[in-house]
């Protein structure tokens, strides 16, 4: 008897509760690209990760500092603040391309809502800004920017379509 009461006694000391376990923690990737730097969410359509950001109407840059586009260029950008923004925009209009079209009128657009309509009645270098509603931007997913150029150029050699050239677009604080 004492000797099953000492194997019982025995046992019961080598008793341990299991380890409690815990899920693996939910993995994410790694945002591609640059790391945005404070008050910069712009696109350069110089830069070797612009074209990611392109969803239509862009055209390859060929090794330059800007880009045609076309009728709707319309591209994303993740925002992270919304406080205090403004869409911005560096494009030129082309002066051959202008003796076709005439003066053009841009409408500006953000994640489908219109920020504004310019008339633009001159060729040459172009600068937009405007503030944008901080409602209109969401910092968990990438907004779009869209900009319809109403008349687009027309090339008489092969009757390919353009609009604006676009050197830099996005938000800034």
């Amino acid at each position: 008897m004492r000797t099953v009461a000492a194997i019982l006694m025995f046992a019961l000391c080598a008793c341990d509760r299991a380890p409690e376990s815990y899920p693996v923690p939910e993995q994410r990737r790694p945002v591609e690209g640059a790391n945005p730097v404070a008050g910069n969410m712009l696109i350069d359509m110089e830069s070797a990760d612009a074209a990611r950001h392109i969803v239509k109407d862009v055209y390859e840059n060929g090794g330059s500092s800007w880009r045609w586009t076309s009728g709707e260029p319309t591209l994303k950008v993740l925002v992270f603040t919304t406080l205090n923004v403004k869409l911005t925009a560096d494009f030129s209009l082309w002066d051959e391309a202008f003796k076709q079209t005439g003066p053009l009128e841009l409408t500006f657009l953000v994640n489908g809502k219109t920020l504004d309509h310019v008339r633009y009645t001159s060729p040459g270098a172009k600068h937009f800004e405007k503030p944008v509603p901080p409602d209109w931007l969401p910092t968990d997913v990438e907004s779009t920017i869209e900009v319809k150029v109403d008349k687009l150029y027309v090339a008489p050699q092969d009757g390919a379509k353009f609009g604006i050239i676009l050197s830099r677009i996005g938000f800034i604080q």
